[in-house]
This record gives C-alpha cells, sequence and structure tokens, in this order.
C-alpha cells in the first residue's frame, strides 16, 4: 500500500467515532511517518500533521500505558515507549505538538531512589533469608505448607522472594504468582514477582497472559490491555478471553468483544464471572444495530430491495444474532429471487441458442424449485436438440475430410461419432468412406489406445494407396503386421490377398534360383562341403516355401530332399573315429551314439573307448560339499571388512552365486537349497560366465584370455563336469573386426545357441546349431552405433538388444513379439534391471522407472523415482520387486536405491553382502577361512532398519540441484557408515554413471 493510501487511512481514522486499539494506532503512526520517506515538502509537512494527531489520539486515549523518553541530543524531542512492552514504541514526537491532555495522561516510568544503609542491610537480610529457604520448589513448598498453617504473611514473603534463572522453573513461578492472586488476592505482590524475574523469561506466553490477568485483577486495565493486544485470542484460556473481552467491552469495542466471547466459548470450562458481560455486550450491539433494521424495513415497505439489503447486512455486522433482521434478510432475498426467476424466464423465452437456453435452464433450476421438473424435462430436450445438431454438423464436416483426404482429421470425428451419437449415425458416418467401414466395430482397434489405434488404421490406408500406385516394395511385411487388426474386413482381405500373389510369386523366383544352386553342388568335387551347402540351402528355402500352397510347398521340399540325398556318401566310411571325438567335445550324445553303431570293426571300438576316457578325463570336475548355515542371529555390519577376502564374486543367478577361489577353484553357493559345493578343474583357468540356466544349473563360460573357446558346464550337487567344448571361429561365419556382444544358450536344445555379433554399423543374431557340420537356424540383423544385448527370459527363450535408437526384443525364432509396442521399439532403453523369471525390463525413464513386458508395454511405474533422470546404469542392477529396491555400486561403494520413495541407503561396504539376480535376495555372509564353512542371514526384509535412508534429489529441483545430486552420489564420504580402514579390493557391483 502507498504512504497516500495509509494517509487517507489515517484521516478516516481520525474522523471516525469508534477509537480504534492501540496496535492499530501505532501501526499507523508509523506507516504514515515520512521521516524515512523521499516526499515532496507539502507532503512531508502534512504527514507530520496527521503523525502528531495520531500520537496525541494515543496518548489521550492509552497515555497510562505509555511514558516519555528523553532525546538524547535535543530537549524538544522525545520518544514514546510502552511502559510493560519495551520493544513497543510509537515513534518520535515533537513536545510542544503533544496536547495538555495527552502530557496529562501519559504514565511514567520513575527511576529507583539510591539504596539506603538500612535498605542495604533489609535488602541482604532478605537475600539470607531467601538462600535459606532453597531453591524455587522448596520456598513454593514451604509456603503451600504455611498456607495450611494460615500464615499468610509468611507463605507472602517467601512466594515474593521466588527468582528462577531457567524455563525450566517456570511451572514454579507461575503456580507461585497463582498461589497469590487466587489465595491470596495479593495482586500487586504477585506483579512485582512476575516483572522481577530475568526478562528473556518474561517473553513466555503462559507469563504473560497470567501477568495480564493479575494486572486485571489489580485493576491496572491498561497494562492488562496492552498485554492481552500483543497475544493471539487462540492461545488464550477462558478466563482471560472473558477478562479481555470485559475491557473490550468496556473499551467500546463491542465486535471485539463479541469475537471473544465466541472464542472462549470453543474452549472447556467454566467461567463463574462476568456472569452478565454477555447480556450486556449484546445489548450493546443490539442498540448499535437497531437503528439500520428500522431504515431497513422502511426501504423494504418501498420495495428498494437493494438499499433494505446494504442496511440489513450492516445490522447483521453490528449484531450477527439479530434475529428480526435476519428474518427480514430472508423476506429479502426471496423477493429478489423471485424478481430474478421471471427475468431468466422472459429471457429464456426470447433465447435463440440452445447454449443459452441450457445455461439459463441451470440457473432456473437452482432458484426456481417448484418448477424443477419441467425445467429438467426442458434441459434434456434442448440437449437432445443440440447433440443432434452436433451430429449433423460432424458428418459434414466428416465428408468434407474425406474428399480432401485429410484422414488424421477423420478419424477424430469418427471417434467423437462413435462415443457421442447413435449407433445410426455412427453407421452413416463409416458409410461415408470405404477406408471408415474398416473402422466400424472394429474389435482389434477397440485393445489399443486412442492414439495407437490411429497409427494402425493410417498405416492401413497408407499402404492401400501405396499398392493402388503400384509401390508394392516392403508392403507385403506391412501388410502382415496389420492383419491382427484388420482380417475381418472385405476391403483388408482384397489388398492382402493382391500382396500375398505378389510375393508369392516372389517366392517361386527366389525358391527356383536356390534349387539352381543345388543342382550346381552335383558338380562339386568335395561331396562334403556341397552337402552341408545343400543343407544350408534348404534351410534358407524355408522361408519362401512358407508362402506357396500346401501342394507346392511339399512338391518343392520333396524335389529338395531329393537333391540332398543325391549328394550324401554311398559308402560307410562316410564318418571317422575323430568325428565321434568330436562329437563327444560338441556335447552331441546322440550324434556320437550313431557314430558308435557306424563304427563297429575291433580296432575302432578300441580307439573309440579311448576317446571315451579322454574326453571324459578332459570334463571332470570335482566335487566337494562345504558347511553353509543359516545364521538368523549373525550380527550384521556393513561399516567395514574383517579382512580382505580371497574369494571374488564371478557372477549370479535367480538362485545361485559364483564365487571364485583361485585358478582352478570355483565355489557355487545355492540360495534355494542353501548349500554351497567347491568345484576344482584345471579348465577353470581363465573362464568367465557368459550365460547359465538356473533351473538345469547349466553355466556356459567363456576363456577371457582367448576370447574363442567357449566351455559348457553342469554344477551341481548331483552330478559335476563339463558337456561341451567349442570354439566360436570354427562354428560360427563373421566378418573380419566383429565382435560377440553376448552367447546364450538354448533352454530347450543343447547344441543350439544364440549369439549377438557386432559388425561395424550393423549386427546380427544367430541362432546357431553346433554340430559336426554347424548350420544357421535363424537370423536377425539391425543396424547400430551402440549395443548391449541380455536374456530376457528362459523358458522359452527371449532376449533383448538395445542400440542408440531403437530396442529389439527377440523370440527363439527369433522374431519380435506379435503386437509389440512401436513406441516401445524405437526408442532406446536406459535398462536398470531384467526380471528373467517374469520376462520383465526395468527401464529408467525421465525421472520415473517403468516396468516393461515382453512387448515393451508398461506394466508397473514408479513415478516418484525421480532420481533415475540423472543416472546411467553400465551393468544391470540386482531389484528386489518385493521392496522396490535395488542395489547400486558407486566408485566401489555399494548403496541401496528404493524406486518407490525416491531414497537412497547409506553407502557401505558390500564386500560380506551376496546377493542374486533379479528377483534379488541379499544375504549377509561370514566365511571361516580355516575351515571353508559358510554362514548366511537374509537381510532382505532389515534394510529399512539396518541403514539409514535420505532423498539425494528432491521432486522438482533446477540444474544446480541435479549437479549437487551427482556430487552426494558420488562422494565416497557423503551419507556414508564406512569407517576409515586399510585400503582393500574395489567390491564389485553394479557400476553406476550420473
Amino acid at each position: 500500500m502507498s504512504w497516500q493510501l495509509h494517509v487517507k487511512a489515517a484521516e478516516s481514522v481520525l474522523r471516525s467515532a469508534r477509537i480504534p486499539s492501540s496496535p492499530e494506532l501505532i501501526s499507523l503512526i508509523k506507516r504514515v511517518n515520512p521521516t524515512c520517506l523521499q516526499l515532496p515538502e507539502s507532503d512531508r509537512e502534512y504527514g507530520y500533521r496527521i503523525k502528531n494527531q495520531l500520537q496525541n489520539l494515543l496518548l489521550e486515549t492509552y497515555g497510562e500505558t505509555f511514558h516519555l523518553a528523553p532525546h538524547p541530543c535535543n530537549a524538544d524531542i522525545i520518544l514514546i515507549k510502552h511502559n510493560a512492552l519495551p520493544s513497543i514504541d510509537a515513534c518520535h514526537a515533537d513536545l510542544n505538538a503533544l496536547s495538555m491532555k495527552a502530557l496529562d495522561t501519559v504514565g511514567s516510568i520513575h527511576s529507583a531512589p539510591a539504596p539506603s544503609p538500612t535498605n542495604v542491610e533489609a535488602k541482604r537480610a532478605k537475600s539470607r533469608k531467601r538462600t535459606a529457604s532453597g531453591s524455587p520448589k522448596e520456598a513454593l513448598r514451604n509456603a503451600e505448607l504455611l498456607l495450611e498453617q494460615y500464615e499468610y504473611p509468611q507463605a507472602e514473603e517467601l512466594l515474593a522472594n521466588i527468582r528462577i534463572a531457567a524455563p525450566g522453573e517456570l511451572p514454579t513461578l507461575i503456580k507461585a504468582a497463582r498461589m497469590l492472586t487466587e489465595q491470596m488476592g495479593a495482586y500487586q505482590r504477585a506483579i512485582e514477582v512476575l516483572l522481577a524475574q530475568p526478562r528473556h523469561l518474561l517473553k513466555d506466553k503462559v507469563v504473560r497472559e497470567l501477568l495480564a490477568m493479575t494486572y486485571y485483577g489489580n485493576g491496572l486495565i491498561a497494562e492488562a490491555r496492552a498485554l492481552f493486544e500483543s497475544a493471539e485470542p487462540g492461545d488464550l484460556e477462558k478466563n482471560s478471553l472473558y477478562a479481555y473481552a470485559d475491557i473490550s467491552f468496556k473499551d467500546g469495542n463491542l465486535s471485539l468483544a463479541y469475537y471473544l466471547l465466541k472464542v472462549a466459548d470453543e474452549k472447556e470450562g467454566f467461567v463463574t464471572t462476568h456472569t452478565s458481560l454477555r447480556k450486556e455486550i449484546e445489548a450493546a450491539m443490539l442498540e448499535e444495530a437497531e437503528p439500520y433494521l428500522q431504515k431497513a424495513e422502511a426501504a423494504f415497505a418501498c420495495n428498494d430491495l437493494s438499499q433494505a439489503q446494504s442496511l440489513l447486512q450492516r445490522a447483521l455486522s453490528l449484531y450477527p444474532n439479530f434475529k428480526k433482521a435476519r428474518e427480514l434478510a430472508g423476506e429479502v432475498e426471496a423477493r429478489r429471487s423471485g424478481a430474478e426467476v421471471e427475468r431468466l424466464w422472459e429471457r429464456f423465452g426470447s433465447s435463440e441458442t440452445a447454449t443459452e437456453k441450457l445455461d439459463l435452464l441451470a440457473q432456473l433450476l437452482e432458484r426456481d424449485k417448484e418448477r424443477g421438473e419441467q425445467i429438467r424435462d426442458l434441459m434434456a430436450r434442448e440437449r437432445n436438440r443440440q447433440k443432434k445438431e452436433a451430429v449433423e454438423d460432424r458428418l459434414d464436416t466428416l465428408r468434407a475430410l474425406a474428399a480432401q483426404e485429410r484422414w488424421e482429421e477423420s478419424y477424430h470425428n469418427l471417434l467423437w461419432l462413435s462415443r457421442q451419437g447413435e449407433e445410426a449415425d455412427y453407421h452413416r458416418a463409416c458409410a461415408i468412406s470405404p477406408y471408415f467401414s474398416v473402422l466400424c466395430h472394429n474389435k482389434g482397434l477397440r485393445k489399443l489406445a486412442d492414439g495407437d489405434a490411429m497409427k494402425q488404421w493410417l498405416r492401413f490406408v497408407r499402404l492401400r494407396r501405396q499398392v493402388q500406385q503400384g509401390q508394392v516394395e516392403g508392403c507385403w511385411e506391412t501388410v502382415q503386421d496389420l492383419q491382427q487388426y484388420f482380417h475381418c474386413s472385405p476391403l483388408f482381405k482384397e489388398l492382402y490377398d493382391t500382396l500375398l500373389e505378389l510375393e508369392s510369386a516372389k517366392a517361386r523366383r527366389e525358391a527356383e534360383q536356390l534349387f539352381s544352386l543345388l543342382d550346381e553342388l552335383d558338380q562339386w568335387e568335395e561331396k562334403r562341403d556341397a552337402l552341408a551347402t545343400a543343407r544350408k540351402l534348404y534351410a534358407q528355402l524355408q522361408k519362401p516355401l512358407a508362402l506357396l500352397p500346401a501342394a507346392e510347398r511339399a512338391a518343392y521340399k520333396e524335389e529338395a530332399k531329393r537333391a540332398i540325398y543325391r549328394l550324401e556318401p554311398e559308402t560307410e566310411c562316410e564318418w571317422g573315429p575323430l568325428d565321434y571325438r568330436d562329437a563327444l567335445l560338441l556335447g552331441n550324445s546322440t550324434k556320437a551314439a550313431q557314430l558308435r553303431e557306424t563304427l563297429t570293426s575291433p580296432w575302432m571300438a578300441q580307439l573309440l573307448d579311448k576317446y571315451d576316457d579322454e574326453v571324459a578325463q578332459m570334463f571332470a570336475i570335482s566335487a566337494e560339499a562345504i558347511p553353509m548355515t543359516v545364521s538368523p542371529d549373525l550380527v550384521v555390519d556393513l561399516s567395514w571388512e574383517s579382512a580382505p577376502s580371497r574369494l571374488d564374486k564371478m557372477c549370479s543367478s535367480d538362485r545361485h552365486v559364483l564365487l571364485r577361489e583361485d585358478e582352478e577353484t570355483i565355489i557355487v553357493l545355492n540360495m534355494w537349497c542353501m548349500s554351497a559345493t567347491r568345484y576344482r578343474s584345471p579348465n577353470f583357468k581363465d573362464l568367465d560366465v557368459m550365460d547359465c540356466l538356473p533351473d538345469k544349473d547349466v553355466f556356459l563360460l567363456a576363456n577371457s584370455r582367448t576370447n574363442n573357446t567357449m566351455w559348457r558346464a553342469k554344477l551341481s550337487e548331483m552330478a559335476s563336469r563339463f558337456t561341451a567344448v567349442f570354439d566360436l571361429n570354427q562354428h560360427f561365419n563373421y566378418q573380419e573386426g566383429a565382435s560377440f556382444e553376448g552367447i546364450f544358450m538354448s533352454g530347450s536344445k543343447d547344441n543350439s545357441y544364440y549369439a549377438v555379433i557386432r559388425e561395424g554399423n550393423n549386427f546380427r543374431v544367430v541362432k546357431q546349431s553346433i554340430d559336426l557340420v554347424s548350420s544357421v537356424v535363424r537370423t536377425y540383423e539391425a543396424p547400430c552405433e551402440s549395443l548391449d544385448a541380455f536374456r530376457l527370459s528362459y523358458q522359452p527363450d527371449r532376449f533383448v538388444a538395445t542400440t542408440d535408437c531403437y530396442t529389439h526384443v527377440l523370440e527363439s525364432n527369433l522374431e519380435p513379439p506379435r503386437g509389440c509396442s512401436r513406441v516401445g521399439a524405437t526408442q532406446g532403453l536406459n535398462c536398470l534391471g531384467i526380471d528373467a523369471g517374469r520376462s520383465q525390463i526395468y527401464a529408467l525413464g525421465d525421472g520415473i522407472v517403468n516396468v516393461l513386458n515382453p512387448k515393451l508395454r508398461a506394466v508397473k511405474q514408479y513415478l516418484d523415482a525421480e532420481s533415475v533422470a540423472h543416472m546411467s546404469i553400465t551393468v544391470l542392477a540386482g531389484i528386489c520387486p518385493e521392496k522396490d529396491v535395488a542395489l547400486l555400486n558407486v566408485n566401489g561403494r555399494n548403496l541401496f536405491y528404493n524406486m518407490k520413495t525416491n531414497k537412497f541407503s547409506q553407502k557401505f561396504c558390500g564386500k560380506r553382502v551376496l546377493s542374486t539376480e533379479t528377483p534379488s535376495r541379499w544375504y549377509y555372509t561370514e566365511f571361516d577361512a580355516a575351515n571353508l564353512a559358510v554362514k548366511v542371514k537374509d537381510i532382505t526384509d532389515e534394510l529399512d532398519t539396518l541403514l539409514e535412508w535420505q532423498v539425494f534429489l528432491a521432486a522438482g529441483g533446477d540444474e544446480s540441484a541435479a549437479i549437487e545430486f551427482v556430487e552426494k552420489l558420488e562422494d565416497p564420504e557423503f551419507f556414508s557408515i564406512v569407517q576409515s580402514t586399510p585400503p582393500r579390493e574395489d567390491t564389485p557391483g553394479h557400476d553406476t554413471h550420473c
């Protein structure tokens, strides 16, 4: 508010008959004070005049509450100060500008006279007596005993000498003051006791209220008023509120007095004094309000409703319980409402648009209760007419859009008609264009969201127009994808048949080319190579033959089999003993059995037995059980590691944890069976785990030194041995400079493997049958800049490959799942973890974590995971879906992250914490190095109490908050329980970068 508005408010106060409270006057004085303002000289002089008048009004009314403090440099300038509240002042004043009444009314603070020797001795005697009485509590207890013996003077003397020093002694002071007032009536002594306490203790609300009530009981109304005005009414007790109301009533402030009684009524208890105060206040308020009622009655009689309502509002503001005024106000409102209803009916009769009529009917429904049924009927009629007009407008718009081939806008209109119009109207709309007919009651599209359904329909429209223009390249894949949505439509069937015929002709040409290559194989000199090539060509034939009719397809296959049969060796010496050995090494026991039946000569049998022994010795793995104990009482200490462990974690599945003890020894902890086994073999040297089938206890290991040799092993308590060994370069074809981003086993066939091979700016996923003559079963190719590949499930085999811009989910036949989300497939995923048991992906989004199914559709979301927007996971984290918690590793320190609450745990030493893969459980472990025994305790359900949790990045943070979050996450000492210890080995875990 500007200075001019403050001046107008001050002028209004000076003209008003009501005298405001002292805080209001002090506030106005300070607001109009022109001392520190840049004002014209005329405004400055006027401001000082208004300020002087307000200061005179303050002192003339409340002068006994204030005193004048002299200015140290100017005798004509004084400061108006409050007696009881030194922090309150009413600015400096010109002594010559104060009125005689103000000077006569104002109080004063007398300086204490110099103590005489007699007084000094008396004070010393009192001091000795007070010291002898002990602490304030002892003095209070002694005073109570004296009161019981009716020794009032001695009790009063004890209570008057009580001095406290700490807030904890306030109850003693309050009880002493109340004893002086309530039991002795010694109000002045109670005031002296309270004021004699340290200044900082006098700021307590209870002490100030008690002092105000003591002033009030002693007749010092000005002091009581000042203290009551500085308190909040809601903080006062019932007795204090009645006392404050009595003061306000006597000051003429009826509205404040009435309000204080209303607040007092809301508090519990009884007040025995002031029995007639309420009646006196209401009588005074009624006396002020009655003239306004009389004027309102006169205005009502003259039908001046606005004036009557204004006067009644004024009367009720003066006396809210004025019954007659309220009754007349109801009559005024009823008459005004009747007139308003008639005016609305007149407007309704003259209105033309349905929208305006509905608006008027809605207003009438609220006001004209008697004709409510009629109004509702009129509203239903108008809505029906409005809806029919809207439908016709939509149909006209749809015809125009179809003529202009604006299909996207057409779809939105059709969608509106399907939901807002009648069935007949929707059929009329679908009949406008053949393209619209495929949408009529399309059950396939109804399963999709509106946006996805429109995209599929627009694809169909573009595809049909493309075929009509003769551009059929790539159309077959599109029509197959669209078949699930439009297969019931005759228009789509016509398009499908056209493309099928074209694709079948193309398939025949491709099959003929492959058969010509088969015929040329008869001329090859190396029959074994020719036979392998023929089998590859036969595998390639399957795709084009799938498009041909059954009879034609069968004929082609028979002809291809005859070509392969011609290439097969006619002698029994096709395979030799070395092939038997190779079959054993590749783990193809079926092929080895067939060869043993073929190679029947005695010398060959002896050679085959020799190979059996050789391979058995090579594949042998010794197993030794290790004691493993579940110890619920194990003391968990995550702040330090007792000693560097000689066991390094290799990998984990959802039920296993593999630890390397030395180059030739691996320890497997089975967390489902709670068993541990030590396995030894020279072949374990330099081997890292690439893949596993947890339910079969089968592991695929790769030689990290050569990056070429693969070993397949079964590690279980019942049986342990290697089952196969092969070299990648002998069984997979790849370009120079290629890299294998993942090797996975088939869950259904022992000799089938999946390889993810990156070659330049492209990658291939190959399903390969590893045999004496290996063959490619399936291939999937796509471009990439960066690539990550993971197993998505075991039964069935399912994989996910993520690039910068795409996410490829592949089934066991290396085809994407039917109905896979196109939106999800055309985005690169930042994977936090993968739950292979549920075939779900935990993907980081912009401030959320999406849990995606194999079709890349969200089945669950963590909407409060604000921190993930600034994290990048380089190695998949183990996640416990039950607790919504993931285990991360940042710069060698472990910490947990709760995706539901966005909280991080303290950083801790994770060397002794082992976990399974998603769905994860976390175990605290102790290894007995001497006896090689293991104790474990499942701490998954104790994480909330084992560690403290904190939000590192709150929602809505700016860039600086994100930078601070990164610093907190990467600072090993921030929110950490790790104790200072000698340097240790870095804890293997899930690396997290920001």
